[in-house]
């Protein structure tokens, strides 16, 4: 059995090596898509055209692999949303070489000449994305987007707008590499983007604005009001209970990082950003339609260590740095799932908290914790408020809340 060859063309065919082309030449077989094949003039070999159907790929691929050497030509770098990823998962890696190459990414910001380090890479590729949530992007400083034809820079500038993201630099680079039609379009207001016509393949990067005023424009604090913070249908932890859940954190260190599970509104996490400068807090929330509340708390707090995460938990959660501290103001039904899985991602001594306005759901996270040696702690907080009556003040009460909060013991 030969091992197949995955080369990544780069830009063009200009940024293959002699290795790479050598490899093309003593070929069997060459796999890729139209526009790759017809770069090498190779009337010997055998030719598998990629189309959408990629079983039928690597089915033919599996039934010439023991006779025949492969060479598959890939977009970019392979490994890089390319058909290097997909090959991985239907042959053992033992019989796969792949040679890296440019990525697209890498080129278009060579290209603008910016670093892309600190960038967020998102491919409208996937299916996956087809419900991407725009406000996730409320705390990134520059992020780059793979298109496709009806995901194009319109697309995005539209997904921004929904959620009020007007600071961004809106850079749409069209056909690159190619030296006649290679176009770079920089727009400073993002409502100007459905103006213009792009020519297809594009890539679309975002680069946040200097503000000249960086500031918060008053005083922020533990337990602040909840006016201070948009909600919807009063989803939002209140001052109060914020107060005693942050205490219950106990967040000793600047550095720590923290997953709020169940954002809503993202007030206790972002309250939590407040004490970590140094560390980071990511606000998981399911629903997309409080993105937009939590987007637009951070973003009036100016809190940039925090970011939005739109997802049910616990999917997406193994790129992130394990936690030190896990809020948990939101489950329901999922509530065991969410503290199973909590309790091994936490870090060794990290501390969960639960709010539960449920009797059940407190009986749920006093077990599990106990289960997992945490030595829980219970609360139950009851709030009342003063309210103003014709001749004097009266005391309106709040829902109690149950605060369950344990440690994590040492990892053995």
């Amino acid at each position: 059995m030969y091992p197949i060859d995955i080369i990544g063309i780069g830009q063009g065919r200009e940024d293959l090596t002699q290795k790479h082309l050598d490899l093309i030449r003593e070929c069997d077989v060459l796999v890729g898509g139209k526009r790759h094949l017809e770069m090498f003039d190779c009337p010997d070999k055998q030719k598998i055209t990629v189309k959408a159907d990629m079983n039928s790929v690597v089915e033919a691929i599996k039934d010439k692999i023991n006779r025949h050497k492969i060479v598959v030509l890939a977009s970019g770098d392979p490994l890089f949303y390319g058909i290097g990823s997909t090959l991985t998962r239907y042959f053992d890696k033992q019989y796969l070489t792949v040679h890296s190459n440019i990525s697209s990414i890498a080129a278009a910001f060579a290209a603008i000449k910016e670093p892309w380090h600190d960038a967020k890479i998102i491919s409208l590729h996937d299916k996956q994305k087809a419900f991407f949530s725009f406000g996730s992007l409320a705390c990134e400083q520059k992020v780059a987007f793979l298109t496709n034809p009806q995901m194009n820079p319109q697309y995005i500038a539209a997904g921004l707008m929904k959620y009020d993201l007007y600071d961004f630099r809106f850079c749409v680079i069209e056909k690159l590499g190619d030296k006649d039609e290679e176009k770079i379009t920089w727009i400073d207001n993002i409502d100007q983007v459905k103006n213009h016509t792009f020519l297809q393949p594009n890539i679309v990067i975002l680069k946040k604005q200097e503000q000249e005023n960086n500031h918060v424009s008053h005083e922020t604090h533990i337990g602040m009001d909840d006016f201070a913070f948009k909600h919807s249908n009063g989803l939002i932890t209140k001052s109060e209970i914020r107060s005693i859940t942050l205490s219950k954190l106990k967040l000793t260190r600047k550095d720590h990082v923290l997953w709020d599970i169940g954002a809503g509104s993202g007030s206790v996490g972002i309250e939590a950003s407040l004490q970590i400068p140094l560390g980071r807090v990511y606000a998981v929330e399911k629903h997309p339609g409080r993105i937009c509340d939590i987007a637009h708390n951070i973003k009036k707090l100016n809190c940039s260590n925090v970011q939005i995460i739109n997802t049910a938990f616990p999917e997406g959660m193994e790129e992130l740095t394990r936690p030190d501290r896990i809020f948990i103001g939101g489950g329901g039904q999922s509530l065991e799932q969410i503290i199973t899985v909590s309790a091994g991602k936490l870090a060794a001594f990290g501390i969960i908290v639960v709010n539960t306005v449920l009797l059940q759901n407190m009986e749920i996270a006093l077990r599990l914790l106990k289960e997992k040696n945490f030595d829980p702690d219970v609360v139950q907080v009851q709030v009342s408020r003063s309210k103003t009556m014709p001749f004097g003040d009266r005391l309106e009460a709040l829902n109690p809340v149950w605060i369950i909060s344990g440690s994590k013991p040492e990892t053995r």
